[in-house]
């Protein structure tokens, strides 16, 4: 079965010769009904005509003799009439005028009386030689100013009625598939010339390339049909030629950050191998090089969770937790590095969240390791949780010199630090708040900061009704 042609003008030329044929047709099909009606109509109401007229004709004359004598009056009444058969017949049944070309058989129709008006409702119907149905009247018709009456028979073969329409529909149908071809040819020329604008679009777009995605489509002087997908496409432009700005930024980041610990393991190494070393040394070395392996195992970790989470890859298990249990065993977990630095881990509030176990973990064990980074010696860290009616909030704060307004914007994009002193710690890979955003996203939830000299803070808002949260349930 052949399906559709390709090109789009070739359909939208197809789809105009479709829709003309079925115009076309709809409209031959009731002009040809109302036509048949009014033929018909029209052969109905002669024949009542014709009964009036030899009606009157037979006023005019007296006997039966002077109808034979003068038997044109009466055949000039058919004249004009095509199939009108015409009987006039005297009182024993003999025919007084016939005017029957076709030698049809003359059925036996009921008789109205002389002094019954004829109209369309007394007509009978007949069957001719063709077979074709028609119509009829027998009358009787009197003469003169007497009583002495004839008997008049006027029929109509209603056969020509049927050639003259198969002529019509013959006509109709050529009108219609002429109409039909001029249409589609009309039609290609106009859906060419009106798909122009996408022509020009698809130009334009073959334009746009690595090097040139700012490039964008003209929405100047499309129809306002094309604009809306103009606007989507420069749209989509946009949202391109920043991802892969981004992707090229995250590709330099990552080259830095993997290019420091193996620049420092490859110079420790060469260094140490210059010259013969003790066991000790070599132990040094060895530890040295552990904690750079440590920092690009947790890099790679991190970029493999964000990828997965990227690509909607993470499998979540959400379910009605205890935050102010969670938050307890994570500040557990953080008690000792806090004690050394002399730091107290603070929890107040209660609360539940819709959130995966392990993620809500990871994000707030997140938030706890960056703001003890940050906090000065003998400060505090305020984890803080609150339940409201739309959502649930974990906060976590600490002090210290806070984020400058204009980092603000950066602190949860990859690899970004606040602290360029830190931009070489192994303590740090720069995707620890970039980690949480994702999580947060998961969860159809947010993360938000705030931060003003000696105090930051960061806030986890889950939403207590989450489409995830009923996805994973389901």
């Amino acid at each position: 079965m052949m399906g559709l042609p390709a090109s789009l003008t070739a359909r939208m030329a197809l789809a105009y010769g479709a829709a003309t044929v079925a115009i076309l047709v709809a409209v031959s099909t009731y002009l040809a009904s109302a036509l048949a009606t009014q033929l018909q109509d029209r052969d109905e109401g002669e024949l009542v005509g014709e009964v009036l007229l030899v009606r009157h004709l037979l006023r005019e004359v007296s006997s039966e003799a002077e109808i034979r004598a003068d038997t044109h009056r009466f055949a000039d009444l058919a004249l004009g009439h095509e199939g009108l058969i015409l009987l006039v017949r005297g009182s024993r049944g003999e025919p007084l005028v016939t005017l029957n070309p076709r030698h049809e058989p003359v059925p036996a129709l009921p008789v109205l009386p002389a002094n019954a008006t004829p109209d369309k409702s007394r007509l009978h119907t007949w069957y001719p030689r063709n077979g074709v149905a028609s119509r009829g009247i027998a009358a009787l018709g009197q003469l003169g100013d007497g009583e002495r009456t004839v008997e008049i028979v006027v029929l109509r073969d209603a056969g020509y009625r049927v050639a003259l329409m198969k002529a019509y529909q013959s006509q109709m149908l050529w009108a219609t598939l002429c109409g039909a071809g001029a249409a589609a040819g009309l039609g290609y020329l106009l859906a060419r010339r009106g798909l122009r604008p996408l022509r020009r679009m698809a130009e334009d777009a073959s334009a746009v390339t690595m090097s040139r995605l700012a490039t964008r489509l003209d929405a100047g002087h499309v129809p306002s049909e094309l604009r809306v997908l103009v606007d989507a496409l420069n749209d989509m432009l946009a949202r391109l030629e920043d991802g892969f700005q981004r992707l090229s930024e995250f590709s330099a980041d990552l080259a830095h950050d993997f290019r420091t610990p193996i620049s420092n393991l490859i110079g420790q190494t060469q260094v140490t191998l210059g010259h013969s070393r003790t066991v000790q040394e070599y132990e040094n070395l060895l530890e040295s090089n552990l904690e750079e392996y440590e920092r690009l195992a947790r890099m790679i970790e991190n970029m493999l969770f964000l990828a997965r989470a990227d690509h909607a890859q993470v499998a979540m298990a959400v379910r009605e937790l205890d935050a102010r249990a969670e938050l307890d065993t994570v500040a557990e977990y953080f008690e000792a590095v806090a004690a050394d630095r002399d730091i107290k881990v603070r929890l107040a509030g209660q609360g539940m969240v819709r959130a995966d176990q392990t993620l809500l973990r990871r994000a707030v064990t997140n938030l706890v390791d960056n703001a003890l980074r940050h906090a000065p010696t003998g400060s505090a860290i305020d984890i803080r949780v609150a339940a409201g009616s739309t959502a649930t909030t974990i906060r976590v704060g600490n002090g210290g010199a806070g984020i400058p307004p204009e980092a603000l914007p950066h602190v949860f994009g990859r690899f970004y630090r606040g602290d360029p002193a830190r931009s070489n710690s192994s303590s740090s890979t720069g995707l620890g708040l970039a980690i949480v955003d994702t999580i947060m996203r998961l969860h159809g939830g947010s993360v938000s900061v705030r931060s003003l000299p000696g105090e930051t803070v960061l806030e986890l808002s889950f939403p207590v009704v989450n489409v995830l949260a009923q996805r994973a349930d389901g």
